[in-house]
């Protein structure tokens, strides 16, 4: 990303699939920030955003557990090239003072603040973290860039980071990009001979322990191009980070730091081991940005005893590097869909997908494995969402994937019902269900992760309540085989006409003590609210003495 992206013309287009949501520019630009740089997922992101006005100065708060801050934000579009001084950050020192101790904090909660706000307030517990220790710091973020009076004041002010258009650029990841640094490069090879790995005709690649020292002195460390093809590029000020600068002040401790580092992965167009050098040229760095960060900011603490292994790939082959950067930062532990893709339950759904609707789905159980040509592909964490929001009535737990191949796991897929024609008829619905969403009213509902998934249980419900479509539901491979598929869906489509008017007059009459954020989390509040649009349903269909099951199915 360079910084004309984030010019008022450029940006609409960035952002337009956010403006959706029926929020302003600025918070779509921040729901944008969210996902992209604090790399939120969008439910989450939502989570965090205030939707509604008098915010008290406050768009957004998102709770960082694992650094212990309760970050509040800001955030500013501006539409006429200018830069910011250091007037909105004295407002935004401001706004942090709502949050200096419990007390303030619940002074907000009784306040006229929205209740948006305070919704977030009380569904992070924020009062209490205050109490527990937790530091309250102030994001601002903006399109344009700082002039000197704003940098002195984020520099002096230890409680307030600045998210302007240079930093959110350099952070901004995009794998696609060539990007990278057009020099050359010399790094000193004498501490012991590289390792040579000739892979055919296509990579040359060098291993050897490269010297901190040197490695900081690369191009492209300050402005982020060394590193625009990292994926999780430098973090900010992680846990790991500071173990890192813990290392490294330490000098003792410089001389084991190969033992335990992972290293950092080089990829350049031409490698040429000569004289103990290694000489790079046209390089970019795609795993290691936190270290070399890190090494840069502590440079005073750095020793010739500071080494760490370096990978130096020569390629000219955009589509291998993009490979090459995918899995050099795909270094998570292995997650349990991954030890459940050979899971004999898994294999079996996977292989009578093969006998749906004439081979149409394919069925993903593996990440990264291909499907079959022209195959329309459900992957098994969808099926596991669609079966865990429907069959067990927890939509409420959707966005919580890691259950469905842990605890849950057993009671989603291992049961005689779930079959390939199950999940597939439920795909379909979930189809039918995604089509009537945007007849919700309030567009934030409409546009939340989780929303979809409570319709599917609220339709799911009705199925189950109604005789002729709870006998389809009970032999969904016959829906199929009978020709019944667009029947079976053209009357969900029906049911969710009526579905989303009763929805839209509940969100109406709830008003702001409607937390949709929350209340889709909860299962008492979700349970509420179903019975509700299935009481007005129901009186719906004893008006017209008839339901779009019967109608439709019989």
């Amino acid at each position: 990303m360079v910084p004309a992206n984030l010019e008022y013309e450029n940006l609409i287009d960035l952002i337009a699939s956010y403006a959706d949501k029926g929020r302003g520019e600025s918070v779509s630009f921040l729901n944008w920030f969210l996902e992209n740089i604090f790399r939120l997922d969008s439910i989450s992101a939502d989570d965090s955003i205030c939707d509604r006005p008098n915010d008290r100065g406050i768009d957004g708060i998102y709770v960082d557990h694992d650094q212990e801050e309760i970050v509040v934000l800001q955030s500013k579009l501006r539409q006429k090239e200018a830069t910011v001084g250091d007037a909105p950050f004295r407002d935004l020192a401001g706004t942090l003072t709502q949050f200096k101790d419990r007390g303030a904090v619940e002074s907000l909660l009784n306040g006229g603040g929205n209740q948006d706000l305070k919704h977030i307030l009380m569904r992070e517990h924020v009062a209490d973290l205050i109490e527990n220790g937790y530091q309250v710091v102030g994001s601002f973020v903006t399109n344009q860039p700082l002039d000197t009076n704003g940098q002195e004041f984020v520099e002096q002010a230890d409680n307030i980071r600045a998210y302007d258009r240079n930093r959110i650029c350099s952070e901004f990841i995009d794998i696609e990009s060539e990007g990278g640094v057009d020099e050359k490069f010399v790094m000193d090879a004498s501490y012991v001979e590289p390792m040579k790995i000739q892979t055919g005709d296509s990579a040359t690649t060098y291993i050897f322990p490269a010297k901190a020292s040197e490695l900081v002195r690369m191009s492209g460390i300050d402005d982020g191009t060394l590193f625009s093809q990292n994926v999780r590029q430098s973090l900010g000020n992680t846990k790991v980070n500071k173990s890192l600068q813990s290392s490294v002040k330490d000098q003792n401790e410089h001389q084991n730091f190969p033992l335990y580092h992972n290293g950092v992965t080089i990829l350049c167009k031409n490698a040429q081991y000569e004289d103990e050098k290694i000489t790079i040229e046209n390089y970019v760095v795609v795993n290691g940005a936190q270290s070399i960060s890190t090494f840069k900011k502590s440079s005073s603490h750095l020793s010739d005893d500071l080494r760490v292994i370096a990978k130096v790939v020569e390629l000219d082959d955009s589509a291998l590097a993009r490979k090459i950067t995918v899995n050099s930062n795909n270094q998570n532990a292995i997650k349990p869909r991954d030890l459940k893709s050979n899971n004999e339950v898994q294999i079996r759904l996977k292989e009578e997908m093969k006998a749906v609707a004439g081979g149409a789905y394919d069925l993903e159980i593996k990440r990264g494995e291909p499907s079959r040509e022209g195959a329309i592909v459900i992957t098994n964490e969808e099926a596991g969402r669609l079966l865990l929001a429907s069959d067990l009535e927890e939509p409420y737990s959707c966005h919580q994937v890691y259950k469905l191949f842990d605890e849950k796991y057993a009671d989603i897929f291992a049961r005689p019902s779930v079959n390939a024609w199950r999940i597939v008829l439920l795909h379909k619905i979930m189809e039918q269900v995604e089509a009537s969403m945007q007849n919700i009213e309030y567009k934030p509902l409409s546009k939340y992760g989780l929303t979809r998934f409570f319709l599917l249980s609220c339709v799911f419900h009705l199925i189950q309540e109604d005789n002729v479509s709870r006998f389809w539901m009970q032999r969904p491979r016959k829906v199929f085989e009978n020709g019944n598929v667009d029947k079976f869906c053209a009357a969900v489509s029906e049911v969710l006409k009526t579905l989303i008017v009763d929805l839209n007059y509940e969100v109406k009459e709830l008003g702001d003590s409607f937390d949709y954020k929350g209340d889709l989390k909860g299962p008492n509040k979700i349970s509420e609210l179903r019975g509700k649009l299935m009481t007005s349903y129901m009186k719906d269909v004893a008006r017209d003495k008839a339901s779009a099951f019967k109608e439709m199915l019989a």
